[in-house]
Formats: C-alpha cells, sequence, structure tokens
C-alpha cells in the first residue's frame, strides 16, 4: 500500500490540557536573564533588514528551536541553501498535559506574527501555515483560524499527528518547519535585541496544584520549578519532555530545564501497576506508526540479541511512546528501545 494512502496508525489520547492552555503564560526567571543583548541594533522594521541578517540575529541570539534542538540559523540557512519555499510553523503539542507550543500561539501572538514574518523573509518563503493538534475537546480556549492572515489547520488523527504534517497539510514542495517558541524569541532578537535565556515549558501532572505554562530561565533546575507551581500530592515520577516522549527523573535538583524542555510533570502512581511481564497480547504492534514489532525489538535487547536489530527495522523507531502507552504490563518499551534504534542521519526532517 502506498505510504500516502496508508491509514494511518497510533492512539488517540486524552490532552489533559486544561486549565494549564487557558490560563496566561506567567514568567519565573533569573534576574539576570535579559541582560545580555546582541551586537546588532534593535529594529520594528523587517524592512531595515536583508535576509542573511536575519539569519545573522537568530546566530547571535544564539536561538535554538524547541521542537527538534537544532539552531535556528543553521536551519534557515540550510533552507536558504534547499531553496525552500513553505514554513510550516509547529504548534501541534499532540501529547497529553503539553501545551507550551499552543499556549505560546494562543496568548503571544504578535510576537509570533512577527517572527513567522521574519522567517519568510529569511528563506524568501511564498507559503506559510500554523499547524495545531485538532483533538482538543477538553480546551476551553477558542483556537483561531487565522493568525494575521496566516491560515491555522488543525492537524486530525492519532497520536503522533507530527509524523503526518505533509499529508495532513497537502505539502508537495519542499518546507521547513519552526517550532512557535523559537519564532518568539527570534521577534525579540530583533525589537529588543535579547538573547534566548528562556524556554516555554508546561507544568502540569495529577500533583501539581497550579498547572500552568510558564516562560523560565534556562539552567533553573526541576525542584525550583516544582515549587513555583506547588505540589498538591508527594510524585511517584516527575517527566522532563512530553508525557508520552519524556524521561523520569530521579533526582530534581540536578535535572536542570533546556531549550528543549517542553514540560514538566509531575505524577502519583501505583507503583504495584508497573512492569508486570510481556504478556504478548500484540497491542504495541498494532498501533505502531512506523510498523515494527516493539515486543520483538525489546525482548532482543533484554536477551542481548543485538544483532536482531537491523533486521527488526530498530532504527526506524521515532521515540514516540505508544507502544509504552497502550502496554498491559506497562514495560518501558520505548525508552529501552529508543536507546538501541540509530538516530536520523544529518537529513534535517524540516526540510522535505
Amino acid at each position: 500500500m502506498d505510504m500516502q494512502n496508508r491509514p494511518h496508525k497510533g492512539v488517540y489520547l486524552q490532552q489533559f490540557k486544561e486549565p494549564a492552555l487557558s490560563r496566561e503564560i506567567r514568567t519565573f526567571l533569573n534576574a539576570s536573564a535579559s541582560e545580555t543583548l546582541i551586537e546588532h541594533p534593535a529594529t520594528k522594521e523587517l524592512d531595515d533588514l536583508t535576509a542573511w541578517e536575519i539569519v545573522d540575529i537568530a546566530r547571535q541570539a544564539g536561538i535554538v528551536d524547541e521542537r527538534d534542538g537544532r539552531p535556528l540559523y543553521q536551519k534557515l540557512q540550510r533552507a536558504r541553501d534547499k531553496e525552500i519555499r513553505a514554513v510550516v510553523i509547529d504548534a501541534m503539542d499532540d501529547e497529553p498535559f503539553v501545551s507550551s507550543q499552543l499556549g505560546v500561539l494562543l496568548h503571544m501572538r504578535d510576537s509570533v506574527s512577527f517572527g513567522l514574518k521574519a522567517v519568510r523573509k529569511a528563506v524568501e518563503a511564498e507559503s506559510s501555515v500554523i499547524a495545531v493538534y485538532k483533538n482538543l475537546t477538553d480546551a476551553e480556549t477558542r483556537i483561531p483560524g487565522s493568525i494575521d492572515g496566516v491560515r491555522v489547520a488543525r492537524i486530525g488523527g492519532k497520536y503522533p499527528a507530527e509524523l503526518h504534517l505533509s499529508r495532513e497539510l497537502g505539502l508537495r514542495k519542499a518546507y521547513i518547519t519552526v517550532g512557535v517558541c523559537a519564532l518568539v524569541f527570534l521577534a525579540r532578537a530583533i525589537i529588543s535585541g535579547q538573547m534566548q535565556k528562556s524556554c516555554f515549558i508546561t507544568v502540569a501532572g495529577n500533583c501539581i496544584a497550579n498547572p500552568t505554562n510558564l516562560e523560565v530561565s534556562l539552567g533553573m533546575n526541576l525542584s525550583m520549578v516544582l515549587e513555583r507551581c506547588g505540589l498538591a500530592d508527594n510524585p511517584t515520577r516527575v517527566v522532563i519532555g512530553g508525557s508520552m516522549t519524556g524521561i523520569s527523573i530521579m533526582d530534581t535538583d540536578k535535572t536542570l530545564i533546556s531549550p528543549t524542555t517542553r514540560a514538566v510533570l509531575a505524577f502519583r502512581e501505583d507503583e504495584k501497576e508497573r512492569n508486570y511481564t510481556c504478556i504478548g497480547c500484540g497491542r504495541c504492534t498494532a498501533v505502531c506508526p512506523q510498523d515494527l514489532d516493539p515486543m520483538f525489538i525489546y525482548r532482543a535487547v533484554k536477551n542481548r540479541r543485538l544483532s536482531m536489530l537491523g533486521f527488526l527495522k530498530a532504527e526506524k523507531c521515532v521515540g514516540c511512546g505508544t507502544c509504552s502507552y497502550v502496554c498491559p504490563s506497562k514495560l518501558p518499551l520505548s525508552t529501552v528501545i529508543s536507546k538501541y534504534s540509530k538516530p536520523d542521519g544529518e537529513e534535517d526532517e524540516a526540510c522535505n
């Protein structure tokens, strides 16, 4: 079956975005967060800048795209070299609890719009679109159909929806995908000369007393962030990153916020429900968006039969966490498989 026409495998997830999404973004910054300025003079007029000056401003400001961890200026340079003509702004947030990109889109529209115009000028793009996740049944905030004339496309389907952006958007030409938070930092660098010293994160979970989206300083530890929002209960598990793709943290005092931190989630769970043995139900295989057999890959790793990983195509794993989510034995399938799957090559997924 053709890849474009193949049914989208995955799983529908409850989103649990509220109340963080509808609340204003709060700040929790160190005193020195905005002290360092770039060398390029600030301006509010994009007409005063050339495309290469915009790229250089992104370099001087040290802006990192939150969606893939790559320096924004390198992505813009590559897009220019490849003559990219379309820009896709990623505000998907298709993982439960996480709304740090969608919240920025909704509450900081002026900065997002300015940053998008700068990116379009930098890569000489002919078109642009903003992508958000459609299945937000619990969202109290209305998602607009467009922002400053740019279409907001609502992407449906099962998680992980981001793997199917090009198909859902009907894109047939090369494009660059940029995280919405990176646009805000680019706008600040151009208008105010600010370097990126912070990032946007969601703090949520059933142990958080005041779930919210925060702008926090880079390098702040997780304990400080959790204290800022308050704990309603002692968590048995703290996750940095998404609820599906994040990493469980043992020491919150020594774990620091980085530019790619999308969320800090605190949960209280019944440990008796975790880590039974595999029952061979096949649910993980049925939902894998890459058509892998996670249970066989997991067994190969656990039995140290690493020579089997190539045959099982473990390198195709994207670490979406869907297999772990549906596993009735609560096995850490995605975590184990991701450690042994080969990372993608140097090809930038944002330039297709």
